[in-house]
C-alpha cells in the first residue's frame, strides 16, 4: 500500500508547478495583448492629435492672412488679385474633427465653407476695382476684421505647441483642453448670418 502512495504523492508534487506554470504564462499573455491595445490605442490618438493640430495650425494661419490682406487693402497698398483660401481649409477641418467626439452640437461644414468663400469673393472683388474704397467697401472690410479678430483670438487659446511632444499630441487626439475652443469658434461664425460683399 505504501510503494503504490508514493508514485501518487510524486504526481500531485509535478502537476503543482506545472498548473502555477502555465497560469504564469497566461497572465503573461494577457498582459502583453493588454499592453499591445494600449499602445495601438495611444498610436491612434497620437496620429489624431497631429492632424488636429495641423488643422488648428492652417485655421490660425488663414485669420492672420486675411486681416493682414484686409489691413493692407485699408491702408491703400497693392495686392495681388487672388484667393486666400490656401489654409481655409484648417478651419473646416478643425470643427469636423471636434464634431468626430459626438458633441451635442454637430458642425455644419456646408456653412463653414459659405462662410469663407463668401469672403474670399468678396475681397477678391475689392481688390480688382480701381480707385479709392468706397464707403460700403470700408465698412465691409472693418467688419471682416472685427469679426476675423475674435475668431484668430479663439483660434489662439489652442496650444499649438502640444505638437511638440508625444503626450501632448495624446492629450488633444482624445479630445482633452480643445473642445470648447471648437465651440467658441462655430458659435462664432454660426452668428453671421452672410458675409458677402452687398455690392456684389
Amino acid at each position: 500500500m505504501e510503494q503504490d502512495k508514493e508514485p501518487q504523492s510524486k504526481k500531485r508534487s509535478y502537476a503543482l508547478p506545472i498548473t502555477l506554470l502555465l497560469l504564469v504564462f497566461s497572465l503573461t499573455g494577457n498582459v502583453f495583448l493588454y499592453s499591445q491595445s494600449l499602445q495601438g490605442d495611444q498610436d491612434d490618438k497620437f496620429a489624431k492629435g497631429s492632424e488636429i493640430i495641423e488643422a488648428a495650425t492652417k485655421a490660425v494661419s488663414y485669420y492672420q492672412t486675411v486681416l493682414d490682406d484686409t489691413n493692407a487693402i485699408l491702408e491703400g497698398k497693392a495686392l495681388e488679385t487672388g484667393t486666400i483660401l490656401r489654409d481655409a481649409s484648417g478651419v473646416t477641418e478643425f470643427l469636423q474633427q471636434a464634431s468626430s467626439f459626438g458633441e451635442s452640437s454637430a458642425f455644419d461644414p456646408g456653412q463653414i465653407y459659405s462662410f469663407v468663400i463668401d469672403v474670399d469673393n468678396s475681397l477678391a472683388y475689392i481688390k480688382e476695382q480701381d480707385g479709392t474704397l468706397t464707403e460700403q467697401e470700408s465698412v465691409y472690410l472693418e467688419s471682416v476684421q472685427d469679426i476675423y479678430s475674435k475668431q484668430l483670438a479663439i483660434m489662439k487659446e489652442f496650444n499649438l505647441d502640444s505638437g511638440k511632444t508625444r503626450s501632448g499630441a495624446i492629450q488633444i487626439g482624445a479630445g482633452i483642453g480643445w473642445l470648447d475652443i471648437a465651440k467658441q469658434l462655430d458659435s462664432s461664425i454660426q452668428e453671421q448670418s452672410g458675409m458677402k460683399l452687398p455690392a456684389q
